[in-house]
């Protein structure tokens, strides 16, 4: 992979000097998590401008989903020590199933989707910011479970509106927010001090995924590729007993086989599991590859009228 300016600036992970930045905030979490307070506080105190967008409420592994064509309210955090938070809302319809309304036609208020609130963020909240971060997320996003994470695909939409984005993520287990907060701040002063020739913070199309191992002695930064192994995959199962939900059908987890050898190469999972604190590049698009000429030419011919 080329050497160039933001590779020069993963590198420089741990300079100090502060660049007052637009930045906007946004998570899958909600936006009283203590994970994005902890961040605004860091960044503010660094002299960055920040700004929080979020769902009112935990959206993880909503991926892209968002409600269109949908009345939403706009919230603002009443806590003084977040001025600057604003989360979104939406209603659903359904039928009560509880004592007091049962069977009764309702709307209640939910959360809207970590794609909303970022939408509503940079529309109304923070419009052209100078970075977006989407985090840092409790657990950990790697490999092929980033299509279903809020937290990536909330970096994704900004990415693709040419925004640089960052998508953090720490250990599930992790008890300090501030610590994640502060890493954070250090990449961003890294960044601000390798900006490309526009004065952008990363090229134009990319973004950062980042996640944090669970060990604070952090053997090192390691650059990597998303790639596809997880290390856990999501399952059907009749017995929910891992949500504390014995003998409740729904979705669970499961540990996935060992990474392979082509995997065990660069897949941000697996460098994760050894300790380092990886920085994977993406473009925020689906990944297209070639299906070669005899695939297409099969499908011409079946399908043509």
């Amino acid at each position: 992979m080329k050497r160039s300016a933001w590779m020069l600036a993963v590198g420089s992970l741990f300079v100090s000097k502060a660049f007052a930045l637009n930045i906007l905030l946004s998570n899958d979490d909600g936006y009283q998590h203590p994970n994005i307070r902890a961040l605004y506080t860091e960044l503010k105190a660094q002299g960055h401008t920040v700004r929080i967008a979020a769902p009112q409420a935990d959206q993880s592994a909503r991926g892209g989903a968002f409600f269109f064509g949908r009345e939403v309210t706009v919230g603002h955090d009443d806590d003084p020590a977040y001025p600057d938070s604003y989360y979104i809302s939406t209603t659903e319809n359904g039928v009560c199933q509880s004592p007091e309304c049962a069977g009764k036609d309702v709307q209640i208020e939910i959360s809207g989707t970590p794609v909303m609130a970022l939408l509503m963020g940079l529309k109304k909240v923070m419009p052209h910011p100078d970075l977006v971060i989407v985090g840092p997320n409790p657990g950990n996003n790697l490999g092929a479970i980033n299509s279903a994470s809020g937290t990536f695909n909330v970096a994704s939409v900004a990415v693709q509106a040419g925004i640089p984005a960052l998508a953090v993520s720490t250990d599930l287990k992790e008890a300090d927010p501030q610590r994640a907060a502060q890493l954070v701040a250090k990449l961003v002063n890294a960044l601000g001090q390798h900006r490309q020739p526009d004065g952008a913070l990363l090229p134009k199309g990319l973004g950062l995924n980042i996640n944090l191992p669970k060990d604070p002695r952090i053997k090192g930064v390691k650059l990597t590729r998303i790639g596809s192994y997880v290390g856990f995959e999501a399952v059907y199962t009749d017995d929910l007993k891992q949500f504390k939900l014995p003998g409740k059908p729904g979705i669970g987890f499961q540990y996935s086989p060992a990474a392979t050898a082509e995997q065990q190469k660069q897949d941000e999972a697996v460098w994760l599991n050894k300790g380092y604190l990886t920085i994977s590049p993406f473009s925020g698009l689906p990944e297209s590859i070639n299906a070669g000429p005899a695939l297409q030419k099969q499908l011409a011919r079946e399908v043509q009228p």
